[in-house]
């Protein structure tokens, strides 16, 4: 009986100390959402996502925005925004998040524009890495791909 307990002990231990923190000095960035599944010219395209950090001093964010031909990335497109500029509090150590961008169209001057797709209709994704002052970067979250439609 005491052989149970002590073994039982030692695996509610491990499983314990094998848990992953929710805020740690390195960054921590996860995209839950995005849509609209299908945009067309003149869509608003939104990417809700979540993040953490232990210190809570996110500096700047990299939002990559990849276009697809079949499963094969075909172009990528970086931009880097200051936290404060996408409208994200400073000094936060967990918070929820949301990026708005306007696909192919100049309707909504305080959104970052798209470009539309060339000939044909394509898929794409976005991907996000947070940057803190120390300059730690954090994992690299993708979005699920959507499929962008020909102007």
């Amino acid at each position: 009986m005491k052989r149970r307990l002590g073994l039982g002990g030692l695996l509610l231990i491990i499983l314990l100390g094998c848990q992953k923190d929710d805020f740690t000095t390195i960054p921590q960035v996860k995209i839950e959402s995005i849509s609209p599944s299908i945009a067309v010219s003149g869509s608003v395209i939104q990417v809700d996502g979540s993040y953490s950090d232990l210190e809570g001093d996110i500096d700047s964010a990299l939002i990559i925005y990849k276009w697809y031909r079949n499963t094969t990335a075909v172009r990528f497109d970086t931009f880097r925004f200051d936290f404060n500029q996408l409208g994200m509090p400073t000094g936060v150590q967990k918070g929820e998040l949301t990026l708005q961008f306007e696909y192919n169209t100049n309707n909504y001057p305080d959104l970052t524009k798209l470009p539309g797709v060339g000939q044909r209709d394509t898929t794409a994704a976005f991907g996000l890495v947070l940057i803190d002052k120390a300059k730690n970067r954090s994992n690299y979250a993708e979005s699920p791909t959507i499929r962008l439609k020909k102007p």
